[in-house]
This record gives C-alpha cells, sequence and structure tokens, in this order.
C-alpha cells in the first residue's frame, strides 16, 4: 500500500514513519519539485519516483535533510543560514548522532549541498519553474522558511503550526511569534488551499489559522513568564497546548531558553 496522499491534481503529501514527517511533491508536466525528502532512504526513493529536478529544504535539521545526497541530479534551494548549517557540517553531524536511536541506514550524506541559496530577506523567487514567494521563518531554527507557490495554491511553512507536537522553540520565542504573525497574515491574504506543515497532515486555510491563534497564545505566555522574572524551572505555570507524547519535555525546554535568553540581556 502507498503512503502518498493527493492533495490536488498536482501535490502530493508522503508522510515518513517516523512523526508523519513531511515530503511534499509538486509535479509540472515532467518536472517534480520535492520539498524536505526523508526521512529513510526508501522513503526518499518512493516520493522520488524516476528523479527530481529541484528540492526545497525549509530548514536544515536531520530530519529534513537526510535525503538531498540521494538526489544528486536535483538543484537543492535553501535559505543562507540553512546552506550554512549543511556546509559546515553541522546538518551531517546532527544526522549521524540523531539517527541513533532509530537505527536508520545513512546513505549519501557526502552529497549533503545546497546549489541556490533563496532570497535572504525573502521576496518572489523561482524554484525550477515553479513561481515561489520566501518567507523567512525564525523561531523554530534561525535558519527557517516559508514558501508560497502561488499558482499550485501552497503555503509550505516548515516546522511551524503542526497539530502532532506543541511548538518546537529552539531558536527564540520572539522570533516564534514573529513568525507566527507573519503566516497568519499569509493566510489570511492569499488563502492558500493547503497550509503544508513539517510534521502532520497539510491544513486547509481556516484550521491553520486556529493552530497559528494556539500558537501564538502559547508563545505568549511564554514570554510573559519570562519577561515578568518568572522561574525557568516551572514549566507548571504556563499552560501550553496538549498535542504529542513529548510536550511535556519540549515545552520545559521552550520555557527555559526563554528565561535564559531574558537573563543574558
Amino acid at each position: 500500500m502507498s503512503r502518498a496522499v493527493q492533495l490536488t491534481s498536482t501535490a502530493t503529501w508522503w508522510p515518513s514513519v517516523l512523526w508523519q514527517t513531511t515530503t511534499l511533491e509538486v509535479v509540472r508536466g515532467p518536472e517534480r519539485l520535492l520539498v524536505d525528502p526523508g526521512i529513510a532512504p526508501w522513503e526518499v526513493r518512493e516520493a522520488a519516483g524516476d528523479g527530481a529536478a529541484s528540492l526545497l529544504i525549509t530548514h536544515a535539521d536531520w530530519d529534513h535533510v537526510m535525503g538531498i545526497g540521494l538526489l544528486p541530479d536535483a538543484r537543492v534551494h535553501a535559505s543562507p543560514a540553512a546552506a550554512e548549517r549543511i556546509r559546515s557540517g553541522e546538518a551531517r553531524s546532527s544526522v549521524e548522532t540523531e539517527t541513533r536511536p532509530y537505527a536508520l541506514p545513512l546513505e549519501g550524506l557526502d552529497g549533503l549541498r545546497v546549489d541556490q541559496l533563496l532570497p535572504e530577506a525573502g521576496g518572489e523567487t523561482a524554484i525550477g519553474s515553479f513561481a515561489a514567494v520566501c518567507h523567512p521563518a525564525p523561531g523554530h531554527t534561525p535558519d527557517g522558511v516559508a514558501v508560497l507557490l502561488p499558482e499550485e495554491g501552497l503555503l509550505i511553512a516548515g516546522d511551524h503550526l503542526s497539530q502532532q507536537e506543541v511548538p518546537f522553540i529552539q531558536d527564540s520565542a520572539w522570533r516564534y511569534r514573529d513568525t507566527l504573525h507573519m503566516l497568519s497574515s499569509v493566510i489570511e491574504h492569499e488563502r492558500p488551499a493547503l497550509v503544508v506543515i513539517g510534521h502532520g497532515p497539510p491544513h486547509a486555510a481556516d484550521a491553520a489559522l486556529r493552530v497559528a491563534a494556539e500558537d501564538l497564545a502559547y508563545v505568549e505566555a511564554l514570554i510573559d513568564h519570562a519577561e515578568s522574572g518568572g522561574s525557568p524551572d516551572s514549566p507548571q505555570d504556563v499552560p501550553h497546548p496538549q498535542r504529542g507524547s513529548d510536550d511535556e519535555v519540549e515545552h520545559a525546554g521552550n520555557l527555559r531558553r526563554a528565561c535564559e535568553a531574558v537573563a543574558a540581556r
């Protein structure tokens, strides 16, 4: 049984077994674009079929870059910050460390690369033959990017707006808040047919806005707690969305990092 879920006449969602991590396939004529192909090699190859012309990487976390080296003929597009994480070896080191608990085979790591930088400040660009509008989207990580494919009616949000997990704020709660405002504005103005997220099935626009509102309330509460001098060791003082098995651990980390950022000012 194929794991492919046809979203539109041109777009297919390929969820990984691990965490429902999204590979998005978009096809125009003979051209295939894959977004964040992964995680396992066989999952990448199934989604890629006879190959892909272009890859879009929303950020350089390990579970979003593992498929790059398996597609040597594709042109890889990513933000400048994601390209630096890959160029420096940080992404590869993370792949090698983070895959150990899952016994995932590692293939193609020598092929990790970025061929084309997306506009650092955002704006209109092209990814292969696909018109795109890029928006910097830090917060989860500093290198994140959200991409609107207006002709396909798709907004690609990276690891934001998932109903499978509490927000993972590895970068900055303040930048995460800015990204949520940006995503909400783009959704409200553009009304994409689907908002594609990094983990879990895509949302319709109104559903994505509801998740964004929940996440924004949570991030605002984290910031208020930190800025008012709250303890970094009292995650019970800030309510959080109930979404997944690791929520408590990630919420505690979010709170601690927000408090540490205020203390470092």
